[in-house]
């Protein structure tokens, strides 16, 4: 017995060290599900309780797990609201997804090696979906010189499941604006001098060209996306870190930056639909009306699910039953509220819009901590960029949404990921304050 215990012990151990690419091979299962398939769907607390017989914990122990747990039961839930399992299967396995990956993250960024790959690798992936994109993207043609570009590009992925005519532009550049400020950032860091503290192909003068080759690109993309709203969170969080730099300017632009979000939330969704309209093309195929419309059939039906939300992705089926619009043909399919806050509402509760908060706010935290307990330049530059593609993801969900579970949402849970680790990592070889004072009375 004690020799069957002991081989398999030594199987979940090697099954755990390699556990995240038991998790990519998994992963096609869960972008993709169907009801013959949700067997799959238990491959991912498979993994983590392979972990638990392998002798480790489970799940690393991070500032979200509270916000994750909490969410993970409002998913649970949502399965009693739902109106159909299968038609709500592919947002709760795209959840599931996230979490694992979020996990997946934060276990894998156990050295500064590995986190410093994992942050190139990451910059190399905004590249890659930029090249998915450019050649799968059913494009807008609202501004002319950008649709005259956009209208040459050839459509080669085209069928896929929920994208049948190519991916939405929208969710592209939502996606896009997490990727292109810690580019940016990432090209920063690429200067100044040799540590000894930082991998040394890090200073290879190759790195920095690609570097610049992927900002370039993935800005690139995110301009032919002529989304205004992931447009407006990029220029607004790029001033938010401009500002972080500038001692002088940082009030005047702080103030800039809450006069700009009150008139975006206050007017911009008309001057938005004016100039749409000029061009001879409505977001959503509605003007701000039909927009503020979606927003107040939104609250409805938060109003009347509000602990148990009516389950993922089912607005888009319920909204035209319970609450029909006027301003909205019958035919055209709402796929969310565009609002992620709403979104969350709708999908999971008010206990799940609770979670989904938390996970902002825990997030913010760990950045703001890793910051300020960091004494390395480029960590702290790659910190920012982080930081700044999440504030352009939020801006841009006040007016659209990426709702919990769609496949491009794998972005944000990385970025969570990512944030997570460097927190955990940075604190880890922080000295405890006791030595701090036993240095600095040593030295004195």
């Amino acid at each position: 017995m004690a020799a069957v215990k002991a081989i398999a012990r030594q199987a979940a151990t090697l099954v755990d060290r390699w556990h995240w690419l038991f998790l990519l091979a998994a992963a096609p299962f869960l972008f993709f599900p169907s009801p013959a398939r949700s067997p799959a769907l238990l491959i991912v607390p498979g993994l983590w309780i392979i972990a638990g017989l392998a002798g480790r914990e489970p799940l690393p122990r991070t500032p979200l797990n509270a916000a994750l747990l909490l969410l993970s039961v409002m998913v649970l839930v949502s399965l009693y609201a739902t109106f159909d399992i299968a038609f709500s299967l592919p947002k709760i396995a795209g959840v599931l997804l996230g979490i694992a990956a979020y996990f997946a993250v934060v276990r894998w960024l156990g050295s500064r090696e590995r986190l410093w790959l994992a942050i190139q690798l990451f910059a190399l992936a905004g590249g890659g979906l930029s090249m998915v994109a450019l050649l799968g993207t059913d494009w807008f043609y609202k501004i002319p010189i950008l649709g005259g570009v956009v209208e040459h590009l050839p459509p080669v992925i085209r069928g896929l499941p929920g994208a049948e005519e190519g991916f939405q532009p929208n969710a592209v550049a939502g996606a896009l604006v997490l990727f292109v400020p810690p580019q940016f950032t990432l090209l920063l860091a690429s200067g100044g001098e040799p540590s000894e503290r930082w991998p040394l192909w890090l200073n290879q003068q190759w790195l920095k060209v690609v570097q610049f080759l992927l900002l370039a690109f993935t800005g690139g993309v995110l301009l032919l996306t002529q989304s205004r709203g992931a447009w407006l969170g990029f220029g607004l969080a790029m001033i938010a870190l401009f500002a972080w730099h500038s001692r002088r300017t940082r009030w005047l632009l702080g103030l800039l930056l809450v006069i700009a979000l009150a008139v975006v939330i206050v007017i911009g969704p008309q001057n938005v639909s004016g100039l749409a309209s000029r061009q001879g093309v409505s977001d959503l195929g509605l003007k701000a009306e039909g927009r503020l419309e979606v927003w107040s059939r939104a609250i409805y039906g938060i109003q009347d699910f509000p602990f148990t939300g009516m389950g993922m992705n089912t607005f888009r089926r319920v909204m035209p039953v319970l609450y029909p619009a006027f301003l909205i043909p019958p035919d055209f399919d709402v796929a969310h509220a565009h609002n992620h806050l709403l979104q969350a509402a709708l999908d999971l509760g008010l206990p799940g819009l609770v979670a989904y908060l938390a996970l902002w706010l825990g997030t913010g935290y760990m950045l703001i901590a890793a910051y300020r307990l960091s004494d390395d330049p480029r960590l702290r530059n790659v910190i920012e960029g982080l930081g700044a593609g999440l504030i352009a993801h939020f801006i841009f969900g006040i007016g659209d949404a990426i709702a919990l579970g769609a496949k491009v949402g794998i972005v944000f849970w990385i970025v969570l990921g990512l944030a997570a680790g460097l927190y955990e990592q940075i604190r880890a070889r922080r000295p405890a304050p006791s030595a701090q004072r036993d240095r600095v009375s040593d030295s004195g």
